[in-house]
């Protein structure tokens, strides 16, 4: 199929297109949502605005839609400029990579439907910890960008996920009841380099930490050479 990726730029997005290039799926466009208001119930609002570079890196090709944030209606405004894009690149399919958010994947299927193409979600019912695995196996470098769960404080901020950072995520998501994978919002990452891109993401940004949750401002981004 002929994909337009919902692209967010973290590790769930990103493993998915590679997942179904390998799968045969020719990706034509990524796309990432861009939200006027930082409560969006649908999408990422965290270091939104890399998203191009990461692309680049990728040697894909990338648009950003403005959607104002509003429950429901960011859906409608997402569908309005999908439609445009279908057409005017060919797609017959959507790409996802929501691992377990019914919210999410009802409303993707709905946009699905409407556009009158199909929609691929490659890790669809994975398991966190597999999730995990899998993203560290393929050497891909993330970062955590945002928190929002009970155990999480602002010394995760920043942090590039390693095996002991990840069996230090598993421990504190035992105890405090939260998802592994972060699929239900409690955190957000970023891929700033995999083996398949052909620049690493520099980024220069600022925590902020608003009492019980936190996220990094973005300040700059660029790409720079991968070291040999």
């Amino acid at each position: 199929m002929r994909l337009l990726s919902l692209f967010t730029g973290g590790k769930d997005s990103t493993l998915s297109i590679q997942l179904a290039q390998e799968a045969g799926h020719e990706i034509a466009l990524l796309v990432t949502a861009r939200p006027l208001e930082r409560d969006s119930w649908m999408f990422h609002t965290t270091c939104i605005g890399v998203q191009h570079l990461q692309a680049e890196a990728m040697g894909l090709e990338h648009k950003y839609v403005d959607v104002s944030g509003r429950k429901e209606v960011e859906v409608q405004e997402l569908y309005d400029t999908l439609r445009v894009l279908v057409r005017d690149y060919g797609a017959d399919g959507l790409l996802s990579g929501g691992l377990a958010s019914r919210y999410q994947r009802d409303r993707i299927e709905w946009l699905a439907d409407r556009l009158g193409v199909g929609h691929v979600a490659p890790i669809w019912g994975v398991g966190p910890r597999e999730i995990m695995t899998e993203v560290l196996a393929r050497g891909y470098s993330v970062i955590i960008v945002a928190v929002s769960a009970h155990g999480l404080g602002p010394e995760w901020l920043g942090r590039q996920l390693n095996r002991e950072y990840v069996e230090q995520l598993t421990t504190l998501s035992e105890r405090y009841g939260f998802n592994l994978a972060g699929e239900g919002g409690e955190y957000e990452t970023l891929v700033v380099d995999a083996p398949f891109f052909r620049n690493a993401l520099r980024i220069d940004a600022e925590p902020v930490w608003l009492g019980d949750r936190g996220y990094l401002r973005l300040i700059k981004a660029s790409l720079a050479s991968k070291v040999s």
